[in-house]
């Protein structure tokens, strides 16, 4: 097969968007006509968010022109154009995967070492489960172009996954030496096969064995049960086509004979060992040899379609090489077959080997982006498979890489790449969710996540840019910051917030934030502005604001106007004596402003 350049695990290349505004800014075919007349598009890019804001502007002021323009309806409109968002309907899936993998970092956090292989398979299985139930939901939906393409990208995502936690995670947990009833398990779930329909059709064709074993169709079927590894369906068709009439003598005796053969195939239990299996194996495996052997003596006698047939189920099944690949379709297939009837003890290690084996036979030039994922992880060639898992989805590239971090695998690629592999893929599967207004808090954790600088820069930049629409959304944006560790950017977000508040005459909660940054200066001018609004209309009115920030705050400023509002209060109710001290202690303690004294 061929392998991919080095320089394509350094910078992936989006693919282009065309976005078509729908009406248009003017009639198809007239554009010249169109910028004639005074006109040309102008637009605003959202700081954030994958979101251009289009309109129609003028070249020249109108007031400059000398004749007067005719103005349409389109040059009144605002065209929002999105590119490269996150669908709504992935919003499920992706808060469930985000809750794993932030608890997946939390256990590494608290154990400061690597996560264990049963925590990594719980964190597995979550994710696949995600995987399957948005499968399900979009099976569930109105059939579209967009629903078959994001249901044919989780399918690919989960084989990829589950493919993964088998080589690397599984087989490397002490439950099971072998790979080969995982492979076979992960082959039959995620590319099932032959369909159960077609063995109904078939058997529902055929009111008997005769009619049965007269079907075309069902020796391929047989064939395909053997090559998959679904010997007890292979034993209950044999024996439904052993009593045709139509059968030769020595067909429906042989037929019989696999039957009960493949019925008898070993399987490996964990309380057996390797030797005791594999002399179970190497008889079995010997029966299936005489068989061939008898077989193949009686087709040179005498031409027999159905034994013929039969000869090539004892050829998949003995492990014939030559066999298997005829019957197979496809490279996974294939591997699958000599895994489970040539090696069926192999490790892990064993895999990169026999798969080039295997796809040797196949052209590589039509293999599907599944097939080369696929290909590379069997054969070893991580930075090659993370690549492909990229172009699959940023989020498959993303979390593939944070589990092959746990493992302790990714440094194979961190010698390709050119960057961080594992903070590459987060922060830029963070920056996609941020197109999204809804996932900007998820978007947050991926980015600090990554725990390196570059990524809490970024971070930083980001944080400072969101809108802050609410108190609600600027508490969360302050706790995002104080979890992170953000202290630039806290700070910025806190003067953000006392400057709006401020405009809006919230002056308490302005003074507040200006208070946690130390900002004097501000905090001085807002109690000058009450100070002001005071003698300006001759009513204290400032108490309550003062009372709100008096904890938090030590500024002379605000001290002042405390101290002084206590001597206004008690002159006003004739504590006369009390009210001269809190004067002196103004004058004293010098913490009234030069223009008030």
């Amino acid at each position: 097969m061929a392998r991919l350049g080095t320089d394509k695990f350094v910078v992936e290349r989006e693919k282009e968007v065309a976005t078509r505004l729908s009406p248009g800014v003017f009639p198809t075919g007239r554009q010249s006509e169109w910028s004639a007349q005074n006109r040309t598009l102008t637009h605003s890019v959202h700081p954030l968010t994958n979101s251009v804001a289009l309109c129609v502007a003028g070249k020249q002021p109108r007031e400059q022109l000398k004749t007067e323009i005719r103005v349409y309806e389109q040059d009144q409109r605002i065209y929002v154009c999105g590119f490269g968002t996150t669908p709504d309907e992935r919003l499920s899936f992706i808060n469930d995967t985000h809750a794993v993998f932030s608890a997946i970092q939390s256990i590494m956090d608290a154990r400061e070492t690597h996560v264990g292989v049963d925590a990594l398979l719980r964190m597995s299985a979550l994710y696949r489960e995600a995987m399957l139930r948005q499968v399900r939901v979009l099976q569930d939906a109105r059939d579209s172009e967009f629903v078959r393409s994001e249901s044919d990208v989780f399918q690919a995502m989960h084989a990829v996954w589950h493919l993964l936690e088998i080589v690397y995670v599984t087989t490397n947990s002490g439950l099971s030496a072998s790979v080969v009833p995982y492979y076979m398990e992960w082959l039959n779930f995620n590319f099932p096969a032959p369909a159960a329909a077609d063995g109904e059709r078939i058997i529902g064709s055929s009111p008997d064995s005769n009619a049965l074993a007269q079907n075309p169709d069902v020796w391929p079927y047989v064939q395909k049960l053997a090559l998959r590894g679904h010997v007890t369906t292979v034993a209950n068709m044999l024996e439904r086509i052993a009593p045709a009439q139509v059968l030769s003598a020595a067909a429906s005796r042989w037929a019989r004979e696999l039957a009960q053969t493949a019925r008898d195939m070993p399987l490996a239990s964990s309380d057996e060992t390797s030797g005791s299996f594999n002399a179970r194996w190497r008889r079995w495996n010997s029966g299936l040899q005489s068989m061939a052997t008898n077989i193949g003596s009686m087709l040179d006698k005498a031409d027999d379609d159905a034994l013929s047939a039969l000869a090539m189920v004892v050829d998949v099944m003995r492990g014939d090489a030559d066999s298997i690949s005829r019957v197979g379709d496809t490279w996974q297939d294939v591997l699958g077959a000599v895994l489970l009837y040539s090696e069926p003890t192999a490790q892990t290690e064993r895999l990169p080997a026999l798969a080039q084996l295997v796809l040797e036979q196949f052209e590589s030039d039509d293999f599907t982006l599944v097939d080369r994922t696929l290909a590379a992880l069997v054969r070893h060639e991580l930075p090659e498979f993370l690549v492909y898992c990229n172009q699959i989805d940023a989020w498959l590239s993303a979390h593939v890489s944070d589990l092959m971090q746990h493992i302790g695998i990714l440094d194979s690629c961190r010698r390709v790449f050119k960057v961080e592999p594992r903070e590459h893929y987060l922060v830029f599967l963070g920056e996609r969710y941020l197109t999204h207004e809804g996932l900007w808090r998820v978007a947050m954790d991926y980015f600090g996540l990554c725990r390196t600088r570059v990524s809490q820069n970024i971070m930083g930049e980001y944080i400072v840019r969101m809108p802050l629409e609410s108190d609600r959304k600027a508490q969360q944006v302050l706790r995002v910051c104080e979890r992170y560790k953000l202290t630039e950017a806290m700070e910025r977000v806190h003067r953000q917030l006392g400057r709006q508040k401020w405009q809006r005459g919230r002056l308490g909660a302005a003074i507040a934030h200006f208070v946690r940054v130390n900002d004097s200066s501000a905090v001085g001018q807002i109690c000058d502005q009450l100070w002001a609004e005071y003698l300006a209309s001759g009513n204290l009115t400032y108490g309550p604001i003062i009372d709100s920030v008096l904890a938090t705050s030590a500024h002379d400023r605000v001290r002042f106007l405390t101290v002084y509002r206590d001597f206004h209060e008690c002159y006003k109710g004739g504590e006369f004596k009390r009210a001269g001290k809190l004067l002196l202690s103004i004058l004293v303690g010098e913490i009234a402003p030069s223009h008030a004294v």
